[in-house]
């Protein structure tokens, strides 16, 4: 199966995950590329420097139908914190997030 994308907390990664993007300083500046091997001293780093979360690859083991379960479900949770009446700049805010929320459950 294929490498799917998930986002971790940095007091979570482990060493030998692999980004699956680039880190940046704050100011913008490169800190490690995309495909970069996660050891100790990195994430020390990236604690330090007050990266808060990294997307790294992860194996896909779920099957078709757990990946559409998971991918509704996050849409339902969206739906239910943006439940009742809404303007235009909340329902816009929903759909971004419910957009997200999707690609990162598939």
């Amino acid at each position: 199966m294929a490498d799917r994308t998930v986002c971790v907390s940095i007091l979570a990664l482990k060493p030998g995950a692999r980004l699956a993007y680039e880190v940046h300083r704050p100011n913008g500046g490169l800190l490690l590329p995309a495909g970069t091997e996660i050891n100790a001293e990195h994430v020390h780093s990236l604690i330090q420097r007050g990266i808060e979360y990294v997307h790294v690859l992860q194996e896909e083991t779920r099957d078709a139908a757990q990946i559409e379960h998971d991918v509704a479900l996050a849409a339902e949770r969206v739906a239910h914190l943006f439940r009742g009446d809404s303007g235009d700049a909340r329902n816009e805010l929903a759909a971004a997030i419910t957009a997200y929320r999707r690609r990162s459950a598939s």
